[in-house]
């Protein structure tokens, strides 16, 4: 039950609005065609060592905390007396903020396409709604996790089910280099986010089995559900880029019960990925339960203007730059000899 608890967990962290939405899937992937099929295989078992390499670090070496993990991939590491681990700090803790802004943002996008509500109004009760489950620290995501993302999963998948039976051509596309690089980018990115999240789970690992369960059944539902959200978008007719949740979109074609499952997903997805995101940030900064209380006040407090930014802004312009920072981090852990 713990292993499924770490799995739900993960999941929930690369599952946010970005994923379900369909905007993640487009952007990295669905714009080459079949080699973004081949991209996002490529890019979850990147993220499928990522988990590995990280869980057995963290065992190893037994750390409790991000600035542990830092110690030990960087050691001494400067460069021209520049401290890289205050660089690599930095860049986890701003994208880990970003990320719950945009996840905010995702909120309250859903419900101005689907229902016209004032982004504002949603955004408050996000806000609000992150605060509490907050403040349970770690319990709260793992309890939050295990109880949405089945789920959400079983949605996904009976909606799969639904699309193959469609049997949607794939579309010529684009085809050049750059689909390797956005799976690069893709596993790179979500690595930022992820790292926080799985020093914790060192305490529901028993053995190097209990990591190769997880990252076995994490990068295989990943890895389903990926394809049924780009499955999703071969089903769209419209310009995808001038829609804001292109899976929604999708899902409503399909009749008013698909609409409404899908916004489940959706909004699951994105408190998932929030409170995960904004836990992880809370912890690496936070010193003292107090000082924990009050960031976690403040930047749910901020997150109600983001709304403002527009969520397909947010993930175009700001995933793929940290993917390129966050290359830095892959690297480091990728290095580390165990």
């Amino acid at each position: 039950m713990e292993i499924l608890s770490c799995v739900f967990v993960i999941i929930g962290v690369i599952i946010g609005a970005g994923f379900a939405s369909g905007k993640e899937i487009y952007t990295f992937f669905f714009v080459y065609g079949k080699y973004g099929i081949l991209g996002i295989v490529v890019s979850i078992c990147i993220i499928g060592y990522l988990i590995y390499k990280t869980l057995k670090i963290v065992k190893e070496y037994d750390i409790n905390n991000y600035d542990e993990f830092l110690d030990v991939i960087l050691g001494k590491v400067k460069t021209k007396n520049i401290d890289v681990k205050i660089i690599v700090d930095f860049i986890v803790n701003v994208f880990l903020l970003i990320t719950f802004f945009v996840m905010c943002a995702g909120f309250s996008a859903y419900f101005n396409q689907e229902f016209g509500i004032n982004q504002f109004a949603t955004s408050i009760i996000l806000a609000v709604l992150c605060y509490f489950i907050l403040n349970k620290n770690i319990n709260g995501i793992f309890i939050l996790n295990s109880i949405l993302m089945p789920m959400i999963i079983i949605i996904l998948l009976a909606l799969g089910v639904k699309v193959f039976s469609l049997n949607l051509d794939l579309k010529e596309m684009s085809v050049n280099g750059k689909w390797i690089l956005n799976a690069l980018l893709y596993a790179s990115y979500n690595s930022i986010t992820l790292i926080s999240i799985l020093i914790p789970m060192k305490k529901y690992i028993k053995t190097k089995k209990d990591i190769l369960k997880i990252v076995c059944l994490s990068s295989l539902i990943i890895v389903i559900l990926a394809f049924v959200i780009f499955m999703l978008l071969l089903s769209i007719n419209a310009d995808i880029r001038e829609i804001e949740l292109p899976s929604v979109y999708a899902a409503n074609s399909f009749g008013l019960i698909y609409k409404y499952l899908y916004g489940g997903i959706i909004l699951g997805a994105i408190l998932t990925t929030a409170i995960s995101s904004a836990y992880g940030f809370l912890n690496n900064i936070s010193k003292t339960r107090k000082n924990y209380k009050k960031v976690n006040f403040l930047i749910c407090f901020m997150s109600v203007s983001m709304c403002l930014f527009g969520f397909s802004n947010l993930v175009n312009l700001l995933y793929p730059i940290f993917g390129f920072l966050g290359l830095i981090q892959l690297t480091l852990i990728a290095r580390k000899n165990l």
